[in-house]
């Protein structure tokens, strides 16, 4: 009886994420990614060969393109982002309808400026909700699930396999590399995600030993505290 009542928990466990799951822990927006064919033209032929007539065309792609950002919904991994969106895309909002403003005129450089402070304001929305590493993601990835999900329904089973894989995770993390722009901040995420290992190490060590709930879930929520300081490394 035991064995089958544990083939039967750890067949549940192990049962893949379904696709609202996958969907909320996807940092993908997907109307952003799409709103990059039209400004990689903007950017990368229009502006550089300053043809107006060229950006002047591309108004209606912007403004369709635009309209499907406008109205995107996070996926609930980046909720803690949503402040930080909602002020990015007023930007860029003012920024797309500037370029319909100077399109509509005849002003070359107003155009071209125009179309700069778009491009400007389009990778200030995509750096917002940008892991900065794919191992971060990854990490957060799992954390979600834990702390939205598996420690408030309080599933034991479930926060030992997730504290194991976010072991797994953090060593990834603590290997891996920032990139050339972001290494001014390499010691404070160096000590940031020290910490962070601290807490996943000592949520494994609780769920070993305990089946105490506040020990637990206060493990969990020290984490979570932990991998938000590290994202505020980033801000």
């Amino acid at each position: 009886m035991k064995l089958r009542y544990f083939l039967l928990v750890l067949f549940v466990i192990s049962l893949p994420l379904t696709a609202q799951e996958k969907h909320e822990v996807n940092s993908e927006v997907k109307e952003l990614s799409e709103f990059h064919d039209v400004v990689y033209q903007i950017w990368h032929t229009a502006w550089p060969e300053k043809n107006i007539q060229m950006l002047k065309d591309l108004l209606p792609d912007v403004e369709k393109s635009y309209a499907k950002v406008k109205d995107a919904k996070l996926p609930g991994i980046l909720r803690d982002k949503k402040g930080k969106w909602d002020e990015g895309l007023k930007k860029f909002s003012a920024s797309v309808a500037a370029y319909k403003d100077a399109s509509g005129k005849d002003n070359a450089q107003a155009l071209l400026d125009a179309a700069e402070k778009m491009h400007a304001d389009y990778e200030g929305l995509v750096r917002i909700v940008k892991p900065v590493l794919k191992e971060v993601d990854a990490f957060h990835q799992e954390l979600y699930m834990m702390y939205h999900y598996y420690s408030p329904n309080f599933e034991v089973e479930k926060i030992k396999t997730s504290a194991t894989v976010l072991k797994t995770k953090m060593d990834e993390m603590m290997s891996a590399k920032l990139t050339k722009r972001l290494e001014p901040r390499q010691e404070k995420f160096d000590l940031a995600r020290k910490e962070l290992m601290d807490s996943v190490v000592k949520l494994n060590e609780v769920v070993a030993i305990s089946k105490d709930k506040k020990a637990i879930t206060d493990a969990v929520d020290g984490m979570h505290t932990k991998y938000a300081e590290l994202e505020k490394v980033f801000d």
